[in-house]
């Protein structure tokens, strides 16, 4: 009969209430609220830039500030504490003396690759009582929920909004 789902498709969920997309949204908020607490790191935005340039390699400031959805002025301020602390350098550019890109020393390495082996180290206990597919599937809902986050974010920044800060604000 038409009309009536086919027998391979899975039926389909009702869409979740006001209510339901309330909790999920506080209980996310909490899950990143007490992450924040729990760290005893350096600020959030300087890992995120450390975090970049050790995958992207050396790229210029404003060439950061773009893959982190981040202003210019933010990312400036990011790097003046990561330079004081020795774990970034300007470098020229070698496509155009007159640019420089930023580049992460040798302590920027490994302060990076500690970071994220403390982190590891920190989810396997935390999650040490998980099922193993209980956690693949954990990973491919947050990595499905961050893209669909980050199409947001894309779909609302326009040139006439211009950047945002770190907290989502833009400036004026």
């Amino acid at each position: 009969m038409s009309g009536e789902p086919l027998k391979s498709e899975p039926p389909r969920s009702e869409p979740l209430t006001d209510e339901e997309y309330s909790e999920l949204g506080k209980t996310m908020g909490m899950l990143f609220q007490r992450i924040m607490r729990s760290r005893r790191e350096p600020e959030g935005g300087q890992i995120a830039a450390l975090s970049m340039l050790a995958k992207c390699g050396p790229i210029r400031s404003s060439d950061l500030a773009k893959e982190l959805f981040l202003d210019q002025s933010t990312v400036s301020r990011h790097v003046a504490h990561l330079e004081t602390d020795g774990l970034v350098e300007k470098v020229a550019d070698p496509n155009d003396g007159r640019a420089t890109q930023l580049h992460l020393t040798d302590l920027g390495q490994k302060h990076i690759h500690d970071f994220w082996h403390k982190r590891i180290e920190a989810m396997r206990e935390g999650f040490e009582h998980w099922d193993p597919e209980d956690l693949r599937t954990l990973g491919r809902l947050m990595n499905r929920y961050v893209e669909d986050f980050a199409a947001i974010v894309a779909k609302n920044t326009d040139s006439k909004n211009g950047p945002t800060t770190e907290d989502g604000r833009t400036h004026e």
